[in-house]
C-alpha cells in the first residue's frame, strides 16, 4: 500500500515537473516577440497637437488606435498633423508600424523625454518622411534605439482611411508581462479621458495574457504559430480546410469569459470562419486538434473574398480555449490570419497589465530585495548604477497632468465600441 502511495506521488512530483519545464521551455521560446508598448493596458495614451493654443489635447483616436481590437479604427485627420504618444515611464524603443488601410503620404516619428511642441529640438528625430504604407502592417526597416517616454508622430496624407492599430515595440518581450486584477478599482475614464474603450482593452489571447496557440493544422510547430496572436499584423497563422476537427486551438490562461472576436487575415478568400468556444482547461503546446462533432459554433464570420477584417459579437461564454475551423467555398485554400483577438468580461477599471513579480525581481541582479522599491516608482538616472530600466506598470495608468491640462471629461458620443466612422465603406487591408 506504501509502496503505491509513494509510486503515485513520485508520478505527480514528475508530471508537475514535466508542466513546469515545459512552460519554462515555451516561455523561452516567445521571448522573440516583443511587447507594444502602444496600449492603453499599458498605461499609455494618445494626443493630438492643437495649433491654434499650441497644446496636445485628447484624441477620439486614442480609444481605437491603442485598444486590443484589430477591427476597430478611426480616421487620420488629412493634411499635417501630429500625434504624440504619452507612455507611463520612459521605455526603450525599437520599432513601429500601424494597421490601417492604403493611404499615399508621409509619416516622421520622433521621440523624447518631454512632451514640446513638435518641430522643438527636445525631439529626436527616429524616422523621417516615410511613405504611410511603408509601414502599414510592417515594421521600420531600419529599427532604431531611443529611451523616450514620449513619441511624436506626424502624418501628412491627403485622403487618409481608418487607422486601426498603432504599435510601438521595445525591447521587452510581451511574456514579460501579465494580465492581472488590480488593487483598487479606478475610473479609466477619469485617468484617460473620454475617450476609452473598456470592452476592447484587453485581448485574451494575447501572450502578455497567457494565450497561446496550442494546436494548428499547419506544419511550421508551436513558435510559429503564435504569429497569429502576436500583435503583429506584419506576421501570420496559415491554417488549412478542416471539417470534423480544429484548425487551430487558442488556450487561454484558465476559464475565460468570451463574447467577441475581431480577427484580421491576409486577403481571405471566400469561405467561412467559425469560432467554438470549449469550456475545458487549456491544452499544452503542441496538443492535438480538437473533434467539433456535436459542437456549435459560439460565432461565425463570412468571407466573400473582399473583406479581410472583420469582428463579431456573440452571448458569453465560457471557455478554457478557444477551436476554429475554417471552410473554404474552395477547399483548397488556405487561411492567413495575421491577427486574432478575444474578448470578455474584463475592463481597464479593474484590470491591469504589468511586468511579471519574476521579471521585475531580476532588476535587482535576482535576489528581489530591490524589486518592491523599483515596481513603485522610476528610476532616477542619478541614483542608478546602471542603465535606466522599463518598469512595472504601478497600480493606476498614466495621468497625463504634465501635459499641462486634465482630462476632458464633458465629451460627449463616443460609441462604446469605436467603429470606423462613415464614410469610407468597410474596412480593407
Amino acid at each position: 500500500m506504501k509502496t503505491a502511495i509513494i509510486a503515485s506521488l513520485v508520478t505527480a512530483v514528475c508530471s508537475t515537473l514535466a508542466l513546469a519545464a515545459e512552460g519554462d521551455q515555451s516561455a523561452k521560446q516567445l521571448q522573440v516577440f516583443p511587447k507594444n508598448f502602444a496600449r492603453q493596458h499599458l498605461g499609455a495614451n494618445l494626443f493630438v497637437f492643437n495649433p491654434a493654443n499650441q497644446t496636445f489635447v485628447p484624441t477620439e483616436a486614442a480609444a481605437a488606435w491603442l485598444d486590443d481590437d484589430i477591427s476597430t479604427g478611426w480616421p487620420v485627420t488629412a493634411g499635417k498633423q501630429s500625434y504624440m504618444i504619452a507612455l507611463p515611464e520612459p521605455e526603450m524603443i525599437a520599432n513601429f508600424s500601424v494597421s490601417s488601410r492604403p493611404a499615399v503620404g508621409t509619416v516622421s516619428i520622433f521621440a523624447g523625454d518631454e512632451p514640446a511642441a513638435p518641430g522643438a529640438k527636445s525631439w529626436t528625430p527616429l524616422a523621417q518622411n516615410i511613405p504611410f504604407d511603408s509601414i502599414n502592417e510592417k515594421k521600420l526597416t531600419k529599427p532604431f534605439s531611443r529611451f523616450a517616454k514620449y513619441v511624436l508622430i506626424q502624418t501628412d496624407i491627403a485622403d487618409p482611411g481608418p487607422l486601426f492599430s498603432v504599435y510601438l515595440y521595445g525591447e521587452r518581450p510581451a511574456v514579460d508581462y501579465s494580465l492581472r486584477k488590480r488593487e483598487t478599482a479606478i475610473d479609466a475614464r477619469a485617468i484617460f479621458g473620454q475617450y476609452v474603450n473598456n470592452k476592447t482593452a484587453f485581448n485574451l489571447n494575447g501572450l502578455y495574457a497567457q494565450g497561446r496557440v496550442a494546436s494548428a493544422n499547419s506544419p511550421d510547430g508551436f513558435l510559429p504559430w503564435q504569429k497569429g496572436i502576436d500583435d503583429n499584423p506584419e506576421s501570420g497563422l496559415t491554417i488549412n480546410a478542416s471539417t470534423s476537427e480544429s484548425g487551430a486551438v487558442i488556450s487561454y490562461n484558465g476559464t475565460q469569459t468570451v463574447s467577441r472576436v475581431a480577427v484580421l487575415t491576409d486577403g481571405a478568400p471566400k469561405g467561412k470562419l467559425e469560432f467554438f468556444a470549449v469550456n475545458d482547461p487549456g491544452q499544452p503546446a503542441g496538443a492535438a486538434a480538437l473533434s467539433l462533432v456535436g459542437l456549435v459554433p459560439a460565432a461565425s464570420i463570412e468571407f466573400d473574398g473582399s473583406n479581410s477584417r472583420t469582428n463579431a459579437d456573440f452571448p458569453a461564454v465560457q471557455a478554457g480555449k478557444l477551436a476554429v475551423r475554417w471552410t473554404p467555398a474552395n477547399a483548397t485554400d488556405t487561411l492567413t490570419i495575421r491577427e486574432l483577438n478575444t474578448f470578455g468580461a474584463l475592463s481597464l477599471n479593474d484590470s491591469e497589465v504589468g511586468l511579471r513579480p519574476e521579471v521585475v525581481a531580476g532588476f535587482s541582479g535576482g535576489d528581489g530585495k530591490d524589486a518592491k522599491a523599483i515596481a513603485e516608482g522610476p528610476l532616477d538616472p542619478k541614483d542608478s548604477k546602471g542603465p535606466i530600466l522599463p518598469i512595472a506598470a504601478g497600480p493606476n495608468p498614466y495621468l497625463p497632468g504634465a501635459l499641462g491640462f486634465p482630462p476632458n471629461l464633458n465629451v460627449q458620443g463616443l460609441p462604446n465600441i469605436p467603429q470606423t466612422p462613415p464614410p469610407p465603406t468597410p474596412a480593407s487591408p
